[in-house]
């Protein structure tokens, strides 16, 4: 019987885990282990971004008690998208759905974590355990234990009879994963880069609303090459406003800006005319954004999420890392926690069955969330054009025709809990025609290059 579970990692899946495993029985002792410092006793971090939780996200929290009403509110309903018309010179926005609770939820990673740690303190006895400051050294699987650094310097190890990696696309449980026969990783850099910025809320920005625009440049003297650059203005609590940006650079730059930014000037003068119109940024906002070091978009895929013999498995960014394009990290996440805590319950905490199917059940659909995240992002312009136009009908026939047509692929997302995989498969065709442009576009700029 399983007694002592070690989560490494105090996320948002990590935290959510240790809700419902302190639901499913009362024979569990829960110990959590991070790297980092308590979120509650860090000044607001510049570098923290925004997560959308929609209904996936929502029903995973609604299912503890008191724990959505406590996460939201410290998150933003957002109920309209926006978007810039060159045209009419104005913001034009759309209503996400006609129906009221249809919502996404924008809120901080760290208030979200905020939210999941408080309502963890108000539940809490003896069989949970939370350590900040307290990074991974070792794992050992044969013998069941991890070895940490608490108190700065002091070596603890900790035997476990369940361990999750919760600990991120750089997790230290998979990395230990690695050594174990038959099992397989995969890992992608991209060549994007983003940083984020949150400024105060100008008072002609909408706080139900997210603003987002995307742009592509030709590079000067290159028929093929390109760069694109897409965002979003995302409304915060607390009267501010989070910028986020992606753009393709080159792997090996640390330090990148957007394209055709060389100043400080340069990026107020693009984000107030062109990004994102009548949005200002300070001197000091503008700087800040400058020198900060871009970060880059990892995917990974495994060939399983477990280790049998370890007694080990992996949930979230450790097992399955993508690009937020289409803002299921987070939901993806929490998906691996119900699964998980459903099996145990199921299974009478039989790991040998628990394990394995996990793996079965979530690698499918770990995998085709990562597909629809790199496969449905076409970047020639001309399927860019096609695949918006196609969209924006499917979207009118579905609420004039609900029966006969399917909504669109991001209303399944936001608006359902279908499997991932079940809509890769609705959305195939879609999904081979990028892939093959976005292939052949690449080889024609390296055929340049």
């Amino acid at each position: 019987m399983i007694k002592h579970i070690v989560i490494i990692g105090a996320g948002p899946a990590g935290l959510l885990l240790a809700h419902y495993l302190l639901n499913n029985s009362n024979h569990y002792q829960i110990s959590i282990y991070e790297k980092r410092s308590d979120p509650r006793e860090n000044t607001y971090s510049n570098r923290a971004f925004v997560i959308g939780l929609t209904k996936r996200g929502q029903q995973a929290l609604k299912a503890i008690d008191g724990l959505w009403l406590s996460v939201r509110k410290k998150g933003m309903e957002m109920h309209k998208t926006s978007t810039y018309s060159q045209k009419q010179k104005k913001w034009q926005s759309f209503s996400r759905s006609q129906d009221s609770e249809q919502f996404s939820l924008l809120i901080n990673r760290n208030d979200l974590c905020i939210a999941l740690l408080n309502e963890l303190e108000k539940r809490s006895d003896n069989r949970l355990k939370i350590t900040f400051n307290a990074p991974c050294l070792d794992v050992d699987l044969k013998n069941h234990a991890v070895k940490l650094v608490v108190n700065d310097t002091q070596t603890l190890s900790q035997s476990y009879d369940l361990l999750v990696g919760a600990d991120g696309v750089r997790s230290s449980v998979k990395e230990a994963f690695l050594k174990q026969p038959g099992f397989d990783f995969q890992q992608k850099y991209f060549d994007i880069g983003w940083k984020v910025l949150h400024i105060p809320r100008p008072q002609n920005i909408s706080g139900d609303t997210s603003y987002f625009f995307r742009k592509i440049y030709q590079e000067n003297n290159s028929k093929f090459k390109q760069h694109n650059l897409s965002g979003a203005a995302i409304p915060e609590l607390n009267d501010r406003l989070c910028i986020l940006m992606f753009w393709t650079q080159e792997a090996t730059q640390i330090r990148g800006n957007p394209p055709r930014i060389q100043t400080y000037s340069d990026l107020q003068k693009m984000i107030n005319e062109e990004w994102l119109p009548g949005i200002q940024i300070s001197d000091e906002q503008a700087q800040e954004f400058f020198n900060q070091r871009s970060s880059t978009v990892v995917e990974t895929k495994c060939n399983r999420y477990h280790d049998l013999q370890g007694q080990a498995v992996l949930i979230g960014d450790a097992a399955h890392a993508m690009s937020s394009y289409l803002g299921q990290g987070c939901q993806a996440a929490f998906n691996d926690v119900l699964v998980l805590d459903k099996l145990l319950k199921e299974e009478a905490d039989n790991l040998d069955i628990v394990l394995t199917k996990y793996s079965q059940q979530q690698v499918k659909e770990g995998h085709a969330i990562t597909d629809l995240n790199t496969q449905l992002s076409p970047k020639a312009k001309w399927l860019i054009f096609l695949f918006n136009t196609v969209r924006g009908i499917e979207i009118k026939l579905n609420q004039q025709f609900p029966k006969l047509f399917n909504p669109s692929f991001f209303v399944l997302l936001s608006q359902t809990t279908m499997p991932y995989s079940e809509i890769a498969h609705k959305f195939s065709f879609w999904m081979r025609l990028i892939k093959w442009s976005n292939k052949k576009a690449l080889t024609k700029t390296n055929g340049i290059d």
